[in-house]
């Protein structure tokens, strides 16, 4: 917490922040470092030879890859409503990029 600390009481000083909403941001700050931290724990341990993320994929390298699509997954809705993913298609059109590779995401 103490990494977020000042920027947070200068906000609370500001009157960006009550009390309430000034422990639960340094809480949220603290939950978030800790998630990052054991992500990258865990992407350390699993040794991949490279990271790929969503944001830095090339769409434009195969034109049948519905795009819009994809981001739409990526965005987890399918996930919080309790539904389930099936990915196929022929070798070489990027099933294996399009995986989870955030924090654990929770489902409320």
């Amino acid at each position: 917490m103490l990494e977020t600390l000042d920027a947070r009481l200068n906000q609370a000083h500001g009157g960006e922040l009550g009390h309430l909403d000034f422990l639960q941001v340094l809480c949220q700050d603290e939950i978030t470092r800790r998630e990052t931290v054991a992500f990258q724990r865990r992407l350390h341990r699993a040794k991949f030879e490279q990271q790929a993320t969503l944001e830095e994929f090339d769409f434009t390298a195969s034109s049948k890859l519905p795009a819009a699509q994809i981001r739409d997954l990526g965005a987890l809705r399918w996930l919080h409503a309790g539904e389930s993913v099936i990915l196929f298609g022929p070798v070489g059109v990027g099933k294996t990029h399009i995986r989870w590779s955030g924090p654990s995401p929770r489902v409320r």
